[in-house]
């Protein structure tokens, strides 16, 4: 009687301690909401309100729109990325701040990028480093971030973000990596990835459209003297990485669209489809087959 009383009590103690243990590891795998750690990082942030914090730049730092010194700014979650048992790194944007707590932005000005790594205390989300901003990326203060798996054991952000001048557009790639939380503040990668430039010119609709489609007529195809013999072309891509090995995998890149060249403006234009794989080494992606068909702006 008293050895299954015994037993009881063993078997009470030892799910208790598991029930325990469950708890722990549910608490730690919990993901923190954006807004939860913004609050922590900006005291009196508020999700949806405008909240002015004042943020001290260093010397040379300054960009469009952007000054040295204390600066006023608006800051808004990006991303939170789970860095190991309890610990996450949230990734947050700001913007230089005007009048009436609006950003303050022209077609230059970037976003700034800023990190900052917490980690659950008893039962609570505690700010344990601020690592402050690690780039600058965007035009008119926009840029879409992502979380991007390197590898089983690493992992990135990708900073994608675009613009036009004078019929000339683009589409660019920052891609960093984390390292125990922390944000690289050198890209692993930067490059273009797409490029367009039909209203760059009267004639660049004409030269691009497919064979056997009518023909749309323009100066040029009047005969009328063009002022400057250009490029006309229009690319796009996509892009992914194998990350089922240890090590960061390739990062490939599909790029499709067409171009019709200056010397060649009277023939179809040349349909592009083609691959360029980048291999990892030393924080650095760098192209290993293959090339980037997008011109520069």
């Amino acid at each position: 009687m008293h050895a299954a009383a015994g037993l009881a009590a063993a078997l009470a103690v030892a799910l208790a301690a598991a029930h325990a243990d469950t708890q722990q590891q549910q608490q730690q795998q919990q993901q923190p909401a954006p807004a939860q750690l913004m609050a922590l990082a900006f005291p009196g942030w508020v999700a949806g309100k405008p909240h002015v914090q004042n943020l001290t730049l260093r010397r040379g730092a300054a960009r469009p729109n952007w000054g040295a010194g204390t600066v006023r700014v608006l800051a808004e979650p990006k991303l939170v990325l789970r860095t190991g048992a309890g610990r996450v790194t949230l990734v947050a944007g700001m913007l230089p701040a005007g009048a009436g707590g609006k950003p303050d932005v022209s077609q230059l000005t970037p976003m700034a990028l800023a990190a900052y790594q917490f980690e659950r205390r008893g039962g609570n989300w505690v700010v344990a480093a601020r690592q402050g901003i690690f780039a600058w990326r965007g035009f008119a203060g926009a840029a879409r971030l992502r979380a991007v798996t390197l590898s089983s054991q690493r992992q990135g952000v990708a900073v994608e973000y675009g613009s036009c001048w004078q019929g000339y557009c683009g589409t660019w790639l920052a891609l960093y990596e984390l390292n125990q939380g922390s944000v690289r503040r050198e890209p692993a990668v930067e490059m273009a990835l797409s490029g367009v430039n039909l209203d760059s010119a009267a004639d660049c609709a004409r030269r691009l459209q497919a064979p056997g489609r009518p023909r749309i007529q323009d100066g040029a195809a009047r005969g009328d003297d063009p002022s400057e013999a250009h490029d006309c072309y229009t690319i796009d891509s996509s892009w992914s990485i194998d990350a089922a090995r240890a090590q960061p995998g390739d990062l490939v890149i599909r790029y499709r669209g067409m171009i019709s060249r200056a010397s060649a403006q009277a023939a179809a234009p040349a349909a592009i489809d083609q691959r360029q794989v980048l291999r990892y080494d030393s924080g650095k992606y760098r192209a290993v087959s293959g090339f980037n068909p997008v011109p520069p702006i």
